[in-house]
């Protein structure tokens, strides 16, 4: 199954159902760079359906980016077959994989990762991570539902014999106490919390150390405005500034019984090793990275 697919399912916020037969549709669009791009989910049970369309910037004569859409795809996920379904809607094609999936064993993950850093807790740190949560007392109504204001400032912060350089990220959020994961998708124990930090080329690797300041929003988000700010290295040593802003808005979210057959293959579909994803770009020399590669490298 295709890289992308992860990233889809990182996003895909699915809500536990409220009644025995009925379903969830709900529409998140996304907006970053000038461009926006919506998926669409619909939740049954044990099972999910996620819509979508993947962009891709082409750069103009002009130094301007034109976005391209690619073919609509879904995803199914369902826990009583036990697989993840992804169906390329305009060719009438699809792949199968298991789901969840199998777990890597560590002589696999060292194959893949060579030696590990030392990140035991004699290991000095060389990053710092710091989210700093306040919820501002502010509540309103959204989709019936009371929704809570919360702001979140994530600061890295480089410490002795680090490489990396400073950034933080500002995301300012409505958030409503609705839980995601169908059945089968893997959750953290109750009471645990997790950190994540995306290493991008770091040798020596990094070697973070994570500090909360407030409590961490755990609830749903269904407005969000990211804003990023920080630099990166060119390959002539130089550091370049850079702030981006993206916004995540849930558009639509109501609960409505739900055709069983969204969550089938539909007939006439052939089975393929790999579907099409992406748009059909002109020329690679002018291809840049996806707007879902991008939206991502500024969540993390």
């Amino acid at each position: 199954m295709h890289p992308s697919l992860g990233w889809v399912l990182l996003l895909a916020a699915p809500l536990s159902q409220s009644a025995e037969n009925g379903g969830i549709v709900m529409t998140i669009r996304h907006t970053f760079s000038g461009n926006s791009t919506e998926q669409k989910f619909y939740l049954l049970a044990d099972r999910k359906r996620v819509e979508s369309r993947n962009a891709e910037g082409r750069r103009k004569p002009d130094g301007s980016t034109e976005w391209l859409l690619g073919p609509r795809l879904a995803i199914i996920t369902r826990c009583d077959l036990g697989q993840i379904l992804e169906l390329n809607l305009g060719s009438a094609e699809y792949e199968r994989a298991q789901y969840p999936p199998k777990r890597w064993t560590k002589a696999e993950i060292d194959a893949r990762k060579g030696t590990p850093p030392d990140f035991s807790s004699s290991a000095p740190r060389t990053l710092r991570i710091e989210a700093a949560t306040v919820d501002t007392g502010e509540r309103k109504e959204l989709f019936g539902r009371v929704a809570r204001h919360i702001i979140t400032t994530r600061k890295q912060i480089p410490l002795e014999g680090s490489h990396a350089a400073p950034q933080e990220t500002v995301t300012d959020g409505w958030y409503i106490d609705l839980h995601p994961q169908v059945a089968c998708e893997r959750r953290m124990p109750a009471g645990t919390r997790g950190h994540s930090y995306l290493a991008s080329g770091s040798n020596p690797p990094e070697k973070p150390e994570f500090v909360d300041i407030g409590e961490p929003e755990t609830g749903f988000a269904v407005q969000l405005v990211t804003t990023s700010k920080g630099s990166y290295k060119l390959p002539d040593g130089t550091r370049k500034e850079f702030e981006s802003k993206n916004e995540t808005l849930v558009t639509e979210l109501r609960e409505e019984p739900l055709d069983p057959a969204l969550f089938e293959i539909p007939a006439g579909f052939k089975h393929v090793e790999h579907i099409e994803r992406n748009p059909r770009m002109a020329s690679s020399s002018s291809r840049l990275e996806t707007f879902w590669d991008r939206l991502k490298r500024f969540l993390d």
